[in-house]
């Protein structure tokens, strides 16, 4: 018969790190104090100070975690508040201003922002694509098999959304703005969209992605493009990214009824051109 492991874990913390988040000039006696409080083992070596942690704390994953319940401990509202050292003036990041002023741009065409999940599935993210697996950042444990890896693009997600919507009444225009992991881990900002109604087809979806290229002032030279995910002969690509129309067999994957087209952006790489 098993029994479970009710042994603390031991994790070392910093007085100096402490201090440093914290704004104050604790000795370690205090710090142990503060601890303590909050149910902790403590053992104080000089400037270094062993934390023991119960087993039912599986939310202490970190040293600033300790120094979050040392805050906790001393309350909050006996902090005494501090100007900074240095003054600055904020000001919108670039890349959100170019990524809203796309945002408007979809909003115009008629489409409507949805947000998803980063977090998905092979299954959704290229079997039902009718793509190959390619690599992909992996959680350790995750928390259920339908949020086991990062994303690494977008249209996936837009068609688990029509999925949802197909009892909607059609046409359906949808487009997401968000982050995708890459398989070595690099962040990358997409944009994809989809068209889904009785009488979706190529011509449409070409419209309204070379009238994204040229309001952002992007020259926009297509190529025949082959991908599983969309009908032979029916789907093109430029530098930035691709557009066609879905095949019948992804279709059938995610259960919808109706034609739809779809394009996706790399918004990162564009941001970088202009």
């Amino acid at each position: 018969m098993k029994t479970p492991d009710l042994k603390p874990r031991k994790m070392s913390l910093s007085i100096e790190y402490v201090n440093k988040l914290l704004g104050m000039d604790y000795s370690g006696e205090e710090v142990k104090k503060l601890l303590e409080k909050m149910r902790y083992g403590v053992e104080v070596s000089g400037e270094k100070i062993k934390v023991l942690i119960p087993a039912y704390r599986t939310d202490v994953l970190h040293p600033m975690d300790l120094v979050e319940d040392i805050a906790i401990a001393h309350g909050y509202g006996n902090f005494k508040p501090e100007l900074p050292k240095t003054s600055t003036i904020g000001e919108r990041d670039p890349a959100e201003l170019f990524y809203n002023s796309i945002r408007e741009l979809m909003l115009g065409f008629g489409f409507q922002e949805t947000m998803t999940l980063i977090m998905t599935n092979k299954k959704n993210l290229f079997e039902k694509m009718e793509t190959p697996e390619e690599k992909t950042v992996e959680t350790k444990n995750p928390v259920s098999v339908e949020h086991s890896i990062a994303r690494t693009w977008l249209l996936p997600s837009l068609l688990t959304v029509l999925e949802k919507n197909k009892n909607r009444e059609y046409p359906q225009r949808i487009f997401e703005i968000g982050y995708c992991i890459t398989g070595e881990g690099r962040d990358k900002v997409k944009m994809a969209a989809v068209i889904a109604h009785s009488k979706a087809n190529f011509s449409e979806t070409k419209a309204i992605y070379t009238g994204i290229m040229d309001n952002i002032g992007i020259e926009c030279k297509t190529t025949e493009y082959k991908h599983g995910s969309f009908i032979p002969g029916r789907c093109a690509s430029t530098e930035e990214g691709f557009f066609g129309e879905i095949h019948p067999k992804v279709l059938e994957n995610f259960g919808l009824e109706v034609p739809v087209t779809a394009f996706e952006l790399d918004l990162s790489s564009i941001f970088e051109r202009i």
